[in-house]
């Protein structure tokens, strides 16, 4: 409900979209946004990403912990 969204961007925002996929904000900085987003499946997510450019993997992502680490509410 838009009535419950905060004035701003804070690292922890959760949010539910429309389709189904689950975004978390992991950080603000320097007026950009990184969040992590969950898709329902790898079929989803395959369909999201077909028109993208694979950059390969990400070192700094890698390093982070299992997602167990995060399965608190999911």
């Amino acid at each position: 409900m838009a009535s419950d969204r905060p004035a701003s961007v804070a690292k922890a925002d959760h949010y539910r979209l429309p389709d189904g996929t689950v975004e978390i904000v992991f950080a603000v900085e320097g007026g950009r946004v990184l969040t992590f987003r969950e898709y329902q499946s790898p079929a989803e997510f395959s369909t999201a990403v077909e028109d993208s450019e694979y950059l390969g993997s990400h070192a700094g992502v890698a390093d982070l912990p299992n997602v167990e680490a995060f399965r608190n509410d999911l």
